[in-house]
């Protein structure tokens, strides 16, 4: 029997052998037939009989051949391989019959593949039990609180997206239900709300935003502003109830006995404090100016206040004692005010030098930016220069302030060691200490000032402000509605983010690419790009857009 891969061959081999076919299959036709009129007669012997039934047989493999030639000429069934997106459909189709002529056949076209619909979520979330029940429980928690447009920012997210951020708010549990979203997200200690904070921030890294905040305060910025704060107000105390004893104010005396070594130990924690900052925030990416600024204006002055308010512990505790003055300890307090003043002057010279000629770059390239403005990357480097800018110029106004300190307490600590009894000397440490006081207050209020204005510029508000929908609605409603449109709580988140953004913007065009604007910015805030270990890091520039 011929193998089934040779089917194609058996037409010609079938026709070629025909003739031959028919010739040997007469005679078995002839003795077949006479067979059977003797078969009915019962003439026929057993060898007869077998004869009769070798020539039906030979018959029947006879029919059987030329039944299989007429079939292989029929087109083949071809087979197809089974695509995913195609299970529905038959996986054998009939051959195309053959074209006369197949070399000026146009190619077939192929059959159009049918998509196999598949499910999809409602924006509800409809029909995925716990989560369709968070999202209305949401919902309605957003309407009572009139966060309406906030939720409008998480309800625009892929019904996927919306599923993992409930996740995120449940706390990650094997059953999502209202119960573990409430015991996650719900804050407040006599009126419960939703933490929408916390609801922004799940939303937008949802969307995949990287939402860290680089200037986030730690432990160690708490204990710095606590020691800074306190001591600055004990010896701001301290400083007017000395200058009111020495200007004839005898009620003062009192006061300025107690307050002075109150004043002292709180000041030297401070100066701890400020040491240990100086050394976490070095890195090698500053520049040389700010460099000397850290270290001399921070680290080195910080060790010598160190060594002076130790000194004046000593003798503000005998004087209250009513014991005399130690001179040794007059000397090494003077000491360490002319010592920590020079470090004071030395790195507050530097950075407002620095700062001054910083600001005035930015602002010139912020302004060339602002000639082609409109363009989504070049309104990111807008943003970047202004913010920069502002920092350097809040830079220079501190470390001129600095600078103005460490003179007087060169002065200070001068007159204490010249004329121990004389009252100039104190008065003019306790007026440095206030000034130091009075300088990261003004600092720290600019900056937190600034933040409402730099959102209003990024988002637009005073544009926004002048269109006749919002004529009669306060400023303060309009910028709310924007903040919470793109996904915001509040005016600090806000910032964070687009500190973070543009940061991230000028790492990956400034310090990896090669983009000259972008490498501008980056060291108009005080920075030095090494493309080899690939530096300043993006949250190092972060830190020094915002400080």
């Amino acid at each position: 029997m011929p193998e089934p891969a040779n089917h194609s061959q058996q037409p010609k081999s079938n026709a070629s052998n025909a003739p031959a076919q028919r010739a040997s299959s007469a005679p078995e036709s002839t003795a077949a037939g006479l067979s059977l009129t003797n078969l009915r007669q019962g003439n026929m012997s057993p060898a007869e009989i077998m004869q009769l039934q070798r020539a039906v047989g030979n018959q029947a493999v006879n029919q059987m051949y030329s039944s299989r030639s007429a079939s292989s000429s029929r087109p083949p069934v071809q087979r197809q391989g089974i695509r995913a997106s195609n299970l529905f459909q038959s996986t054998e189709t009939p051959a195309r019959s053959p074209q006369p002529d197949s070399a000026t056949a146009a190619p077939a076209a192929p059959a159009p593949v049918r998509e196999i619909p598949t499910p999809q979520i409602p924006g509800d979330l409809k029909g995925k039990g716990g989560y369709s029940e968070v999202y209305s429980w949401l919902k309605q928690q957003a309407q009572a609180s009139k966060k309406s447009g906030l939720f409008s920012f998480f309800d625009s997210l892929q019904p996927e997206q919306k599923m993992s951020a409930i996740r995120s708010m449940a706390g990650n549990p094997r059953n999502i239900t209202v119960d573990a979203v409430k015991k996650s997200m719900m804050t407040g200690i006599f009126t419960k709300s939703v933490d929408w904070d916390k609801f922004s921030v799940i939303s937008r890294e949802t969307k995949k935003m990287d939402t860290r905040n680089y200037n986030a305060d730690q432990d160690r910025d708490y204990a710095s502003y606590t020691a800074t704060g306190t001591s600055a107000a004990a010896g701001g105390v301290s400083g007017s109830a000395t200058i009111s004893k020495t200007l004839g104010a005898s009620g003062a005396a009192g006061t300025a006995l107690v307050a002075a070594p109150i004043a002292g130990g709180l000041s030297g924690f401070a100066s701890v404090s400020q040491i240990y900052n100086a050394t976490q925030n070095y890195d090698g990416a500053l520049s040389t100016a700010g460099k000397a600024s850290l270290v001399a204006g921070e680290g080195a002055s910080g060790a010598a206040d160190l060594a002076r308010f130790t000194a004046g512990s000593v003798n503000g505790v005998r004087e209250a004692a009513g014991m005399a003055v130690n001179g040794a300890a007059t000397v090494a307090a003077g000491a360490g005010a002319i010592v920590g003043g020079a470090a004071y002057m030395v790195g507050g010279a530097a950075g407002y030098v620095e700062s001054g000629r910083n600001a005035k770059k930015l602002g010139q390239l912020e302004q060339q930016l602002g000639e082609r403005a409109g363009e989504a990357e070049t309104d990111q480097k807008l943003l970047a220069a202004s913010l920069g800018r502002s920092t350097q110029e809040m830079n220079k106004s501190k470390s001129g302030m600095t600078a103005v300190k460490g003179a007087m307490m060169i002065a200070g600590g001068a007159v204490l060691i010249a004329a121990a009894a004389s009252p100039a000397g104190p008065i003019l440490l306790a007026l440095a200490a206030i000034l130091g006081g009075v300088a990261a207050i003004v600092k720290f209020y600019r900056k937190y000032k600034r933040k409402e204005a730099f959102v209003d510029k990024a988002l637009k508000v005073e544009e926004a402000m002048a269109l006749p929908a919002n004529k009669d609605i306060p400023k303060d409603q309009v910028r709310q509605a924007l903040l919470e449109k793109n996904g915001f709580n509040s005016v600090g988140q806000c910032y964070t983010q687009l500190v973070t953004d543009l940061a991230g913007m000028l790492f990956e065009s400034g310090v990896k690419g090669d983009d000259a604007e972008s490498r501008q910015i980056i060291e108009g805030i005080g920075l030095k790009i090494d493309k080899a270990k690939q530096k300043p890091g993006k949250d190092l520039i972060a830190k020094k857009l915002h400080t």
